[in-house]
């Protein structure tokens, strides 16, 4: 039986975490029961329903009776600041608002059946220094209508393949808004909407327990040949190639990731270039629990992007549905000016830039199939109902404690429109070290989705090389 909470010793939050257990901390089993009504409902609903009682991506449209989620409405943010240029940082829209009440390890009992259990385990770590601000919930989610549109129509032709490890009669599209199992909730995340190409410039660290670290900076260029409408008969999911820009120790080192939608039938394909040796290599481990060299061995590469990467390994199970507070419009923390250093603190980011917002989310649970192995044989991940978009992700080891919590801070990029990171924060709750990427506010303009993609002559191993020299 999994462990619920991190098992620590020290003197700081005894007390709390004494009181927190005698309390009950297993919340996910009640949460499941207010699920299983929804999760049925969602089942039966007619894909008519899609746009009418459901977002065009499968939401529920109507706020909670207690009003504190809102409806649905697709206006994005509303009006949006006219101090905004294209290309640039976006403003806060919601700037002027105040938070409705700020959670600290003193009153954590008051909230803990809207946390997860990574969100506890990080109270009880910081106890002195943790803190969510709640603010008032906006469901900001918005995508263009065609993408409307292609995921209703691929609503009665998408299926998976291979006992959920493969996907089939999809593309351009959310293949199930209504969703019935775990792979085809997991399969939503990785096929939702993030640009047809995008190019991220920012930096990353993994800060130790005494705030102490190594900033990287990186380009990272990513392509969604699902998204290309002139690639219909195309197996590609994406292309993947970031590259290291400094220190000068690693500077020109460059990955190449591809990946299609069958990766049981066409596994990964991934090379590393060394700019040290100016050589390219095959990199076949690239999958799974394989360390992300750039995250001080905090990440592997299957939780990039919170998940990444083929199904197999798990048995997957849609558990239902649970109302949480939820990193959400996160625009204060990747503000044009948030230094690395402000925003890195030991422990955690800085938690006075972080925005929490009480939302729905999916929860999907995987438990390692028997004979696979894993440093993670259990994992639950909490996908946004608005989005399908992975926000928080619990890993536990084979002792079934609580190891690792990871969490995506996103906003609105309404010049496409879509949600996208804003920044991605891996705790290891053993060692008190975490990773950070990317972090953006020291760039001008740290990322761009209205590029023309490079052709895939870019995404090749004879361009890593070139893209590599120092």
């Amino acid at each position: 039986m999994r462990t619920t909470l991190l098992e620590m010793n020290t003197p700081k939050v005894s007390a709390l975490r004494t009181r927190a257990v005698k309390k009950g901390l297993l919340r996910l089993c009640a949460g499941s029961l207010l699920l299983a009504g929804s999760l049925a409902t969602v089942q039966a609903s007619n894909l008519e329903e899609l746009g009418k009682t459901l977002t065009p991506l499968g939401g529920e449209k109507a706020g909670n009776k207690e009003g504190t989620i809102p409806a649905w409405t697709g206006d994005g943010v509303g009006e949006i600041p006219k101090s905004y240029a294209l290309g640039k940082h976006h403003p806060d829209p919601f700037v002027d608002e105040e938070p409705l009440f700020v959670i600290t390890a003193e009153n954590l009992d008051q909230h803990k059946d809207k946390l997860t259990e990574g969100q506890i385990a990080l109270f009880l770590a910081y106890p002195d220094t943790y803190k969510m601000r709640v603010y008032p919930s906006h469901r900001t989610a918005q995508y263009p209508q065609w993408y409307y549109d292609n995921t209703k129509a691929c609503a009665t032709k998408a299926k998976t393949t291979e006992g959920g490890d493969g996907i089939e009669g999809a593309h351009a599209c959310l293949p199930f808004p209504i969703a019935n199992s775990g792979h085809q909730a997991m399969w939503n995340h990785q096929l939702r909407f993030q640009g047809l190409y995008r190019e991220v410039t920012g930096d990353s660290a993994s800060p130790d327990a005494n705030g102490r670290y190594v900033k990287r900076e990186f380009k990272r260029h990513m392509f969604f040949p699902y998204y290309d409408e002139n690639r219909t008969d195309s197996d590609q999911l994406s292309m993947l190639l970031p590259r290291t820009l400094s220190p000068a120790r690693t500077a020109g080192d460059t990955f190449l990731v591809l990946d299609y939608l069958n990766p049981k039938a066409k596994p990964r394909q991934a090379w590393r270039y060394f700019g040290g040796q100016r050589r390219v290599r095959r990199a076949p481990v690239f999958v799974f629990d394989t360390p992300i060299p750039s995250s001080g061995g905090l990440r592997t590469m299957d939780a990039y992007d919170l998940w990444f990467g083929s199904l197999q390994k798990y048995d997957w199970k849609l558990v239902g549905k649970r109302e949480l507070y939820i990193p959400y419009n996160s625009y204060r923390l990747g503000a044009a000016g948030v230094s690395n250093e402000e925003l890195l603190q030991p422990g955690h980011v800085k938690a006075d830039l972080a925005r929490y917002e009480q939302h729905r989310v999916w929860v999907v649970e995987a438990n390692l199939k028997e004979g696979e192995r894993h440093i993670y044989p259990h994992r639950t991940l909490y996908l946004d109902e608005d989005t399908w978009m992975a926000v928080i992700h619990d890993m536990y080891d084979e002792r079934g404690q609580l190891w690792r919590t990871a969490h995506k801070f996103s906003k609105l990029y309404w010049e496409v429109p879509l949600v996208g990171d804003v920044l991605n924060v891996h705790h290891d709750l053993l060692s008190r070290r975490y990773a950070a990427i990317p972090m953006m506010g020291e760039y001008d303009k740290p990322i761009d989705f209205l590029k023309e993609p490079p052709g895939d002559a870019f995404f090749t191993p004879a361009n890593i090389r070139k893209l590599g020299v120092r």
